[in-house]
């Protein structure tokens, strides 16, 4: 009795588990539509551009100390649909580049939302210290296959 216990109680669930994560990958990779791209970020099958149809809307290029930075952004490249947006200011009035701030929106979909970004919002960012920023706007399309990107230069007074 106690030899069909212990078998139920460790060896039954180790024969489970791996019976159905092995069914589970079986499907998975039976899949017609799945896609594995393991070099996302670079390599072959990877597209990148700099300021293909990116443009700072209501951006202003010099600020004054401890306002907002406020833009909106504008995309005209019909390559992409929905996809991730990050923003990233660098401070580079430092000797080695350091990043202020950084922001991500997930799943936006440009085109259906007349391809102003972020959808529903406009950016803002306090700026408190005065100095040179760099702002770097980065686009990937769902897959992360593409991702066009751009950068503006922000004075601080």
């Amino acid at each position: 009795m106690v030899k069909l216990s212990a078998f139920v109680i460790y060896v039954l669930p180790i024969i489970l588990s791996v019976s159905l994560g092995t069914a589970v990958m079986a499907e998975t990779l039976s899949s017609q539509d799945r896609e594995l791209n393991f070099l996302q970020f670079g390599g072959e099958g990877y597209v990148t551009s700099s300021k293909s149809g990116i443009n700072l809307v209501g951006f202003n290029d010099e600020i004054t100390q401890n306002s907002n930075l406020e833009f909106s952004i504008k995309l005209s490249n019909s390559d992409f649909n929905c996809g991730d947006l990050y923003i990233t200011i660098y401070d580079v009035s430092t000797p080695e580049k350091q990043v202020l701030t950084q922001s991500g929106y997930l799943k936006q979909c440009f085109i259906q939302n007349n391809n102003i970004l972020p959808v529903d919002e406009r950016y803002s960012e306090l700026i408190t210290k005065s100095g040179t920023y760099e702002i770097y706007v980065e686009i990937f399309n769902e897959k992360y296959s593409k991702n066009i990107s751009m950068t503006e230069t922000l004075r601080v007074n």
